[in-house]
């Protein structure tokens, strides 16, 4: 009999988690407030190599140095959290060259397969791997990614146009196949903040055989994994995706960003 009511408290409070997590599921959708992003201001100084680079001022409330350099005071304890933000000297990451995500030169060289991708702002540091066809038969999927982040190898490359697709698990406790994008679901509350505050930017990276390649989140979206299907693009993005809620994994999370800077080789 208390096997019976231990098992029966476990169920309960199963169904109990997983209504609070489905509640929580619509906070997950978000995009990015273009229009609520300070516009640049033109000013220019000398670093040591003497070239002029761009400042972004910070609105005048905002105008406080630390570490010698304009950020939020919000983030004072936790520069990494700024994103763009803590590139007001460069407004571009070190190494990249800005770019718009539809110009000429992302269709005219020969892009290679992504190999590794970061998030700084989340510790992400994994290495890329094309994902295989699983034939069950009577149909065929796609292999789960095993430790590692799994692109779609029919969709975009880092760099080409279109929509490159990139799988990785927020956790396997039964596969066993690790928990890459663990903390993907932290993105929605980043952009909320970066509306909030009016600048600011989620970097991801892509490296390939052919460069390294600079996207930031624009939004974040949840669907039910029986409306998950992949969609192309015009110009350059790429959409990260996991399972939630914990434990059931019944929806995807789906974090979409658009090429912004490069570096080739």
């Amino acid at each position: 009999m208390a096997v019976g009511v231990v098992f029966l408290l476990l169920i309960g409070g199963y169904l109990i988690y997983n209504v609070n997590e489905k509640a929580g599921l619509e906070q997950l959708n978000v995009r990015l407030n273009t229009n609520a992003i300070t516009e640049s201001i033109a000013v220019t100084i000398d670093d040591q190599d003497n070239r002029k680079l761009s400042v972004i001022d910070l609105p005048i409330h905002f105008s406080n140095m630390h570490f010698g350099v304009l950020f939020h005071p919000k983030y004072w304890h936790d520069p990494i959290k700024t994103g763009s933000d803590l590139r007001q000297v460069t407004g571009m990451t070190v190494g990249f060259e800005s770019v718009s995500s539809s110009e000429d030169f992302v269709l005219s060289d020969p892009k290679g397969t992504a190999i590794r991708i970061l998030i700084p702002v989340l510790n992400v540091d994994s290495t890329v791997n094309e994902l295989g066809i699983i034939d069950l038969g009577d149909s065929k999927e796609y292999e789960t990614p095993d430790n590692t982040v799994g692109h779609i190898p029919e969709t975009a490359d880092p760099g080409e146009i279109g929509n490159g697709w990139f799988f990785g698990h927020l956790e396997s406790p039964f596969s066993g196949e690790g928990n890459v994008f663990s903390r993907l679901p932290e993105i929605p509350e980043m952009l909320r903040e970066i509306n909030e505050i009016g600048e600011g930017g989620i970097d991801i990276i892509f490296v390939s055989s052919t460069g390294e390649y600079l996207y930031q989140v624009t939004s974040s979206k949840v669907l039910h994994a029986d409306q998950l299907k992949l969609s192309g693009a015009d110009d350059s993005l790429i959409s990260l995706v996991t399972c939630i809620p914990r434990l059931e994994y019944s929806h995807r999370l789906i974090i979409e960003a658009v090429l912004v800077g490069v570096n080739t080789y």
